[in-house]
């Protein structure tokens, strides 16, 4: 009884932290939230934002598993917010639908922007074009319901893979299959959110070799870039991740 009495209370708890007010709210995959890295992009974004923010990061996800029946909830959400750098909030029901259903988390947070970073997981030995398209039309009328414009929404979609040191640790994520998802998703988000390119936003970057591989340069500090990661072509990591998140930070940071 005092263990079931605890738990409730722990859960009530959790649940009443998913405060109104917030300036942005981020949601995203395994770059946003990896409970095996602290060289990821979600890290550096939680250094670089400004004002109320919180970021929501759960791997191996697609926009689907943040709206209605979910999925993917096995596995582990990390949350990050001006007092959180690395908040493991658990897994299934320990998880409050305010922190891992999209409706669920507008209507607690209210916030007055929402930046999304996903399609990385939709690039499979094949992509079916008919599931992203529904996931991200319905993922557009949730953050519509919620009165957000298109001026205050942005949706990230991947960039360039890492270099790797001996072979690539999944070979069907590859530029051209990456370019095929972000063509897909465009014309969805007409008139109802920004894309912001990930290729576009790195384009540039002094970091990009010759062969469109972003190199791996790992952050004082921080690991899941070097050593086992070193063939892991998925995860931007390091100074790329940093620089990444930094161009974000510029495009939603408030004036």
């Amino acid at each position: 009884m005092i263990k079931l009495i605890l738990l409730t209370f722990i859960s009530l708890n959790v649940s009443a932290s998913c405060l109104p007010g917030k300036d942005l709210l981020v949601i995203g995959d395994s770059q946003l939230g990896a409970t095996w890295a602290t060289s990821y992009t979600g890290n550096f974004l939680q250094q670089c934002l400004k004002g109320d923010f919180v970021i929501y990061g759960r791997g191996a996800t697609v926009p689907g598993n943040w709206i209605d029946q979910g999925g993917m909830d096995q596995i582990e959400t990390i949350q990050r917010d001006s007092e959180n750098k690395h908040l493991n909030l658990g897994s299934k029901d320990q998880v409050p639908l305010c922190k891992k259903r999209l409706s669920p988390m507008l209507a607690a947070h209210t916030p007055k922007k929402i930046l999304l970073s996903f399609g990385g997981n939709y690039i499979g030995k094949t992509i079916d074009e008919a599931k992203v398209k529904k996931e991200i039309i319905r993922t557009m009328e949730v953050i519509q319901s919620h009165g957000l414009t298109q001026e205050q929404c942005f949706f990230v979609s991947p960039t360039f893979e890492m270099e790797v040191a001996t072979q690539r640790n999944v070979p069907h994520r590859d530029l051209v299959a990456l370019m095929k998802v972000t063509d897909i998703i465009r014309p969805l988000l007409k008139d109802k959110c920004q894309l912001v390119e990930g290729t576009t936003l790195m384009q540039d970057s002094a970091l990009l070799n010759e062969k469109k591989h972003l190199r791996r340069v790992q952050v004082p500090g921080t690991n899941g870039c070097l050593g086992a990661a070193q063939n892991d072509n998925v995860h931007i990591c390091g100074e790329a991740a940093s620089e990444m998140a930094h161009k974000l930070c510029e495009l939603v940071n408030p004036l």
